[in-house]
């Protein structure tokens, strides 16, 4: 909605695998009367109705064990999205985007995937998910032992269905990107002592070219080069 009040010219693109349609309509049907207001409010021809919904755009491929599949093709854009392995949600998808050479792959939420391996080969930046494993199952242990069942069970059962923080340096190696870029940190480090506990073990996998994401993080892929520049955005 903030795109559309600030003069986005078309509708919304929201790509996914199957069931992001149904997404899409409930987050139209959760904001249809906020909407109808700001067009009260601040007339149609400033936000034209056709302009603030959201278009779903179903991506099918993947999820039938078909290889990847390009999303997009646009001003020297390609995205491609592959199946990755994220049970018992089915489909998920990771993304490839691929633009005058340089190229970023995004992981989404998985298990160490083969499949992610081969789309990341040869790409820039790796940014993938990492789940440090041996802290959450301090939490799990410290839940049960103070009674806190319901947590414990959670704790528990998230071990199965991310990946540790080595297991995504491992995949960064095997598929030889340049920069491993960490993020959807669970638990979330709130500290630097949390963080080297964290990445505990990742050096010894992967000496360098890796970093843990945080806000602000900035990662430039300059055209007609190789270099892959960090930096933040202030």
């Amino acid at each position: 909605m903030q795109t559309w009040v600030a003069g986005r010219p078309a509708p919304l693109q929201v790509f996914g695998p199957p069931g992001v349609d149904r997404v899409v309509a409930g987050f139209t049907e959760a904001y249809a009367l906020d909407s109808g207001y700001r067009i009260a409010h601040h007339g149609r021809e400033l936000l034209p109705p056709e302009v603030g919904r959201m278009d779903a755009r179903v991506i099918p491929g993947p999820a039938a064990g078909t290889g990847p599949a390009v999303v997009l093709q646009e001003d020297g854009l390609t995205i491609t999205a592959f199946a990755v392995t994220h049970t018992p949600v089915q489909p998920a998808y990771g993304y490839r985007l691929d633009y005058r050479g340089r190229s970023v792959v995004v992981s989404g939420d998985t298990v160490k995937d083969a499949g992610l391996i081969a789309a990341a080969k040869g790409a820039d930046v790796l940014v993938h998910e990492a789940q440090a494993n041996h802290l959450v199952t301090l939490l799990r242990e410290e839940a049960e032992k103070t009674g806190r069942a319901r947590i414990a069970k959670v704790l528990g059962d998230i071990l199965a269905y991310h990946t540790t923080p080595v297991q995504a340096a491992e995949a960064a190696n095997e598929a030889g990107v340049r920069l491993l870029v960490l993020y959807h940190l669970t638990p979330p480090p709130p500290v630097a002592l949390v963080e080297r506990a964290f990445v505990r073990g990742v050096v010894a996998v992967r000496p360098r070219g890796w970093l843990l994401a945080d806000d602000g993080l900035l990662v430039t892929l300059p055209v007609d080069s190789d270099a892959v520049d960090v930096g933040r955005i202030e």
